[in-house]
């Protein structure tokens, strides 16, 4: 069985358009036969990486731009430009990844994810190595050439040692586009034909919805123009989307992946667990930021430990909450949330919750039953559970 850690939050957001679909508009999903307010997956998990990356100060880059990156790395160690550019896309291709093919832009035809240290080893690699990464990148043009003919055309053979130097390479330059950092671990990663980059991910994020049904708001502004005229206009007229809502934000690590993941490193385990804790608990995406300043606190923070399976609570909410005009959404929502994991607690049994803790700045956080015990201080909490889950993973 694995250990996992589930991280459920109760967060209200006042007016804000924390994540656009194409139109500008908030993002929403139907649940329980109402709309409601979305924030994707997809945003959650960029702006946690991002400030993980931080935090650990180990970044990684999801990019097209690999060749354009080895190339500034080159120029930065004296290379004449055009030369800098013509080894890096040289050095991308070198890979000899069927489909990975360099656009009309001077990027990769597909994005890839690697530690942002692999540009400094993809142009030691080029420094190193310039004539077979030359022949390995010719080598998997003339066989792009020769698929795209569909079988018209045979991509010529090198002679044998030029083979050889052109597999050393390839093997080469797949290390390093594979090698991994804390958030590829985390997340995860997937590039087509390569089946030693791909990396299954130890942390799941849920898209976020609101507890509740929620309308989009309109607003109508103008901008002022600081220089009057006689046309006593604005420089300026728009409207802008907006929504309101107490969401419920589920993620889930599962321990035993990440430490397999990160090569049995404990110690980098240990770290990028609190980081991630820490940065999901209390994360506003940043969409629209500067005009609506959203950056409320949690209301509720719901960490467990179990060692059977993760276990989402959005069941809760299901049936969406109603407020009134005196409890508004959060309150009800965190007592939906307390009565639905006293109903899963009962279905699972004890044997599989390992630990069980909570925090926030609800008022009635003294009111919950099914929520293990309340630690105050978030860092406190996020370092319980973090213990008492790598504890169990030791064993």
């Amino acid at each position: 069985m694995s250990t996992v850690i589930d991280a459920h939050v109760i967060h209200a957001y006042p007016l804000s358009n924390l994540n656009r679909d194409e139109y500008g508009s908030p993002k929403t999903a139907v649940y329980g036969a109402v709309e409601r307010s979305r924030i994707s997956s997809q945003c959650l998990k960029r702006g946690c990486r991002i400030k993980i990356e931080d935090i650990l100060g180990d970044k990684a880059l999801r990019t097209r731009r690999v060749p354009s990156e080895v190339a500034a790395e080159l120029c930065r160690r004296g290379w004449d430009e055009q030369e800098a550019t013509d080894a890096g896309q040289a050095v991308a291709l070198a890979a000899g990844v069927k489909g990975l093919a360099i656009t009309d832009a001077g990027t990769t035809s597909v994005m890839l994810y690697l530690p942002a240290a692999g540009i400094r080893l993809l142009a030691d690699l080029v420094e190193n190595h310039r004539t077979a990464i030359t022949a390995a990148a010719q080598q998997a043009k003339a066989e792009a050439e020769a698929d795209a003919a569909k079988g018209k055309k045979k991509a010529p053979k090198p002679d044998k040692e030029t083979a050889q130097q052109v597999k050393a390479i390839q093997t080469q330059v797949r290390e390093i586009i594979a090698s991994r950092n804390g958030a590829i671990a985390a997340f995860g990663r997937m590039l087509a034909n390569t089946p030693e980059v791909t990396v299954d991910g130890a942390i799941a994020v849920a898209h976020a919805i609101t507890t509740h049904a929620a309308d989009e708001q309109r607003d109508f502004f103008t901008a002022v123009d600081d220089i009057p005229g006689t046309d006593n206009g604005s420089a300026h007229m728009g409207n802008a989307a907006y929504t309101t809502g107490t969401f419920y934000r589920y993620a889930t690590i599962n321990l035993d992946e990440l430490i397999r993941n990160l090569d049995g490193d404990q110690q980098a385990a240990t770290e990028l667990i609190r980081a991630f804790l820490t940065e999901f608990a209390v994360h506003v995406p940043t969409a629209k930021k500067n005009s609506t300043a959203p950056f409320t606190p949690p209301s509720l923070v719901y960490l467990t430990v179990r060692t059977d399976q993760p276990v989402n609570l959005e069941g809760a909410f299901e049936a969406p909450v109603v407020a009134d005009d005196t409890s508004g959404w959060t309150a009800p929502s965190i007592t939906a949330l307390d009565q639905h994991a006293t109903a899963t607690n009962a279905f699972y049994g004890p044997e599989a919750l390992l630990a069980a803790a909570h925090s926030g700045t609800a008022h009635n956080l003294h009111t919950l039953t099914a929520l293990g015990h309340h630690i105050p201080r978030l860092n406190d909490l996020v370092e319980t559970i973090t213990t008492t889950a790598l504890a169990k993973a030791h064993q």
